[in-house]
This record gives structure tokens, C-alpha cells and sequence, in this order.
């Protein structure tokens, strides 16, 4: 059984955590945006949602080799999968708030990056995800898929 529910003192745990890794780049199979989104998650109720995937890949092309074995597509098919699994539920992205998982169309987060990125809000108007070199705020973000975390 997975926990599902926050640390009473998530809010402080999820700070951390993006301190900690907020100067840390890109490196696929360790620190990419599924596997941040993860650990995020992991920071917040100790479940890991990427227990599926570490060290299975580390390049782009594994990464994606591996998302279309396990979900039968890519980043979206995977998640949902992964979500069902782990009984987070999806919600309205208009409904994403602190500490949820969205997908969200972000251009420039990493030029390997190409449509969806996993972020983590931080509250109703700023995302998370990893960039290239270190992790990308995002205000406003076009959020296309969201699950309560």
C-alpha cells in the first residue's frame, strides 16, 4: 500500500527538498523532469511514484525507449498509468494547487524537452520542473493533465 497522504509538515518538506535541488541540471535516469517531480513527491508523503524507472536509463533515448515499454506511449501514457496505480487522482488542471503533480507545455525548460514536462506546483500560479542547468520557475503555466498529490 502506498501513502497517500502529506507529512503534516509537507509545505516545509517540499522547500527543502527544492532548495536543495534547485541549482542541480539535467541528468537523464537521475535528476530529469519525471524523476524530479518524483523525488518531489517522495519528499512530500514518502511514496515514490519513479521507483519504476531508477537506474533503468541514462540517456534521452533510453528515457523514452523505457516510457514507451512501461506505458505504452510516452510521458502522458506513463503517468496516468503510474497515477491509476498509486490512486492519486486526477483533477481539473484549474484545480492544481501546492504540491501537485501537472504536465504542462513549457518551451525552453530543456532542449531535449519536447511537448509535456512533469512540474510540481509550488502554489496556484507557479510550476516546478527541471531545466537544463538548473530547476525552471514557471508563472502561469499551461497546465494540460494535473493529480492531488
Amino acid at each position: 500500500m502506498y501513502n497517500m497522504q502529506r507529512y503534516a509538515n509537507w509545505p516545509d518538506r517540499l522547500l527543502e527538498f527544492i532548495s536543495d535541488r534547485d541549482k542541480t541540471g539535467l541528468i537523464w535516469g537521475k535528476s530529469d523532469c519525471c524523476l524530479f517531480a518524483c523525488d518531489a513527491i517522495q519528499a512530500m508523503n514518502g511514496s515514490d511514484p519513479g521507483y519504476w524507472f531508477r537506474e533503468k536509463y541514462d540517456t534521452r533515448k533510453e528515457a523514452f525507449k523505457l516510457l514507451k515499454r512501461f506505458g505504452g506511449g510516452g510521458l502522458i501514457e506513463t503517468t496516468e498509468r503510474i497515477m491509476r496505480e498509486m490512486h492519486y487522482p486526477e483533477i481539473k488542471p484549474s484545480k492544481a494547487n501546492s504540491g501537485d503533480l501537472v504536465l504542462i507545455d513549457v518551451e525552453n525548460v530543456h532542449p531535449d524537452a519536447h511537448g509535456l514536462t512533469a512540474a510540481i506546483m509550488v502554489c496556484p500560479e507557479v510550476a516546478i520542473a527541471q531545466g537544463k542547468d538548473r530547476l525552471v520557475y514557471v508563472d502561469h503555466p499551461q497546465i494540460e493533465r494535473a493529480w492531488a498529490i
